[in-house]
């Protein structure tokens, strides 16, 4: 079984039709309207819920930041591209597909995933190595967002981009620096946006794989943003400029 924990996390799998979860467990004396609410959608749900000491919850968490509620689930299930690719937002006429090479936070993967939720990605693509799987932590660092959208994890990146190009995707790769002006792409096509890693950003090989790189303006001095928070930037410019081009056909 595999831990979840959080409100907002419990929260979304509660939601879910079809959800993993199988057991909650609350902290002793932790109350509010949003345990009150989980409870309720629990017994709804037929979903035990268990009281037992925060310590508890501690050592089966693995950190004391859970907000004093566990999930017990059945273990995560990574979607394949071809779902990614089906899984198109119906408010646009493109498919966005965002793909992490080698992201080792796992808040970072999880706010990611979370504002690839909010902006109408089709789904996110993982690295099988070296890189930040779906966990606890970056469940919860998505607000549960990583029910909401598909996430694949494959072998190899550099030959899953040559299978989304075959399916008429281009390839954007986000740089610190020397990539054309994020502005003045134009994202009125079907997306793939290649996030690299924090320490060394998109690997060469990877690099060479893509049609376009971007860089994001800066007015100040700073070498670089926080790959989660450049994620948001670019991802916003991608939801603006469909949302504009859809306005202008109405």
């Amino acid at each position: 079984m595999e831990v979840v924990y959080g409100i907002n996390s419990i929260n979304t799998l509660l939601q879910q039709q079809k959800g993993r979860l199988r057991k909650i467990i609350i902290a002793s004396g932790r109350g509010g309207s949003s345990i009150k609410e989980i409870i309720e959608l629990a017994g709804q749900k037929v979903i035990p819920v268990e009281f037992n000491q925060r310590k508890y919850l501690d050592e089966l968490a693995g950190t004391s930041d859970h907000q004093g509620v566990i999930g017990l689930c059945r273990n995560f299930i990574y979607a394949d591209l071809d779902e990614i690719i089906r899984n198109r937002n119906q408010s646009f006429n493109f498919d966005l597909v965002l793909v992490l090479d080698s992201i080792i936070d796992p808040h970072n993967l999880g706010s990611i995933i979370r504002t690839a939720h909010c902006l109408g990605a089709n789904g996110v693509i993982i690295p099988e190595d070296r890189a930040a799987s779906v966990t606890a932590v970056v469940n919860k660092a998505s607000a549960g967002s990583v029910t909401q959208i598909p996430i694949a994890k494959v072998v190899n990146i550099s030959q899953t981009i040559d299978y989304l190009k075959d399916k008429g995707f281009w390839v954007f790769g986000a740089e610190t620096r020397g990539g054309g002006n994020l502005q003045e792409m134009d994202f009125n096509c079907s997306v793939v946006l290649v996030l690299g890693g924090e320490a060394k950003g998109i690997r060469p090989l990877v690099r060479k794989k893509c049609d376009f790189l971007l860089t994001i303006p800066m007015a100040g001095n700073f070498d670089s943003l926080n790959v989660a928070v450049a994620s948001g930037i670019i991802l916003y410019e991608i939801f603006c400029q469909r949302h504009r081009k859809m306005e202008i056909k109405k």
